[in-house]
């Protein structure tokens, strides 16, 4: 049953990965974290009082996740591939690497999101992605 549980989190984590890698290549494409504007919106009220970016910001944001998209969309086809071959394979490597990089990101992030006052981005990101980890809590002790 145990090797069910892992792989079930393996597969998961394999998942997840693709699936924030396609979310890296939308924000790029898009110019946008959400078709819906749900996130520009808060964005918006956060930095400029208002309910919707001011051209400039909009165009800026754009222009910014071509990179920041592509660099995540890389990063979670690593992380697929490391999760498929040696995370699969219980390598203790391949646990740390995914786990700092992961914790790594999120303090940072979180503390970034703090300091500029972002706090929508937390509840957003941040929680959600934590969600998105959570084969990282389940399967550490297949690694010790």
């Amino acid at each position: 049953m145990t090797d069910k549980h892992f792989n079930f989190w393996v597969s998961y984590l394999k998942f997840i990965s693709l699936f924030f890698a396609a979310m890296g290549v939308m924000w790029a494409v898009v110019g946008s974290f959400d078709p819906f504007g749900i996130y520009d919106s808060y964005f918006a009220q956060a930095f400029w009082g208002m309910d919707i970016l001011p051209n400039d910001a909009k165009i800026a944001t754009q222009f910014i996740l071509g990179p920041f998209g592509a660099t995540s969309a890389g990063y979670f086809i690593l992380q697929y591939f490391i999760a498929k071959h040696a995370y699969a394979k219980r390598e203790l490597w391949a646990y740390n690497a995914i786990m700092v990089a992961f914790f790594f990101w999120f303090i940072l992030d979180s503390v970034m999101c703090i300091y500029h006052k972002g706090y929508f981005n937390i509840l957003i990101a941040n929680v959600t992605s934590l969600i998105a980890m959570l084969p990282i809590v389940f399967t550490r002790k297949y690694f010790v």
